[in-house]
């Protein structure tokens, strides 16, 4: 079986793992005689050997169905593609957090760290994306954010998460705004926007993850809460249930189409009409907490 393209590094050691299952089932069986019946033996094969959810067994039938496309599409060793069956994959759990837990979690935020947590709160960026701003990013002239770029694992990479991905343009949240100016007044543009001081490097994402978890062990609340909950499904969430068109959230996500953000549009709290300036983190309370460190750049 030769191989497709690699993946991201955020998700190499599965890739791998999963290429060397299919590889281990299927042997030296030549590719062009692989029919629907071996699919569907192979899909047992899994189920059998490995305890996998049904979104774990299905992300693997669906890798092997892309290397059949390989094959198929680039290699052109077979003519057509044999039907793969169809695997039943529950919808996860959507977890979200409103205004006044998202400001009682971020007064858990260590000082140091509270640029980049109130950045992610308040711009619904996906952490990596975050991680990757760089000074060139930020035109505070036209008060907007480029993000065209993400991390994956530690690995920077020129594109934003998704095959389709196009770079997107955001504005900047008011509360953040002064923070920005000072941290860019004296940065070259290759500069990364946020610096984890103790390192004086990007930050990466363990670091980010064992902050979030210093923030969940502070408040106490269960482990299941992410960063990314807290932070990017809570912004796209409370714009929504704040009246905010899934239109324009979907463009503030970075979404190619507003299916993507439906998930969003769930039990409304508020009828009320909102801007991206509703959504706060208590701006002069924000500004105090920051200060201190504006005037350490």
């Amino acid at each position: 079986m030769k191989e497709p393209a690699a993946p991201p590094p955020s998700v190499e050691a599965d890739y791998k793992r999963k290429i060397r299952i299919a590889k281990e089932f299927f042997g030296n069986q030549d590719v062009r005689e692989i029919r629907k019946l071996d699919i569907i033996n192979y899909k047992e094969h899994c189920e059998k050997k490995f305890t996998w959810k049904p979104k774990t067994l299905k992300d693997n039938l669906d890798l092997f169905k892309t290397f059949m496309y390989y094959l198929k599409d680039d290699l052109e060793v077979i003519d057509k593609i044999p039907p793969f069956p169809g695997i039943d994959v529950p919808e996860a759990p959507f977890r979200w957090i409103g205004q006044k837990d998202q400001l009682q979690l971020f007064e858990k935020v260590p000082e140091e760290h509270r640029p980049i947590i109130a950045f992610l709160m308040l711009h619904g960026c996906r952490p990596g994306e975050a991680r990757a701003l760089k000074s060139r990013d930020i035109d505070l002239e036209q008060g907007s954010i480029t993000i065209s770029a993400t991390f994956s694992k530690n690995v920077y990479r020129e594109k934003r998460k998704g095959k389709r991905s196009q770079p997107v343009v955001i504005p900047i949240h008011p509360e953040l705004r002064n923070y920005l100016e000072v941290r860019l007044k004296n940065s070259l543009p290759e500069a990364f926007v946020f610096i984890n001081p103790t390192t004086g490097k990007c930050y990466y994402e363990k670091k980010l993850r064992k902050i979030w978890q210093h923030v969940r062990k502070q408040a106490g609340i269960s482990n299941e809460l992410r960063l990314y909950d807290a932070s990017r499904h809570s912004f796209a969430s409370q714009l929504v249930n704040s009246g905010v068109s899934l239109f324009t959230v979907s463009k503030l996500l970075g979404h190619s189409s507003t299916k993507m953000t439906e998930k969003y549009s769930h039990a409304s709290l508020e009828s009320m009409r909102a801007e991206l300036s509703k959504i706060s983190l208590q701006g002069e309370k924000v500004a105090k907490l920051l200060h201190k460190k504006e005037e350490q750049l």
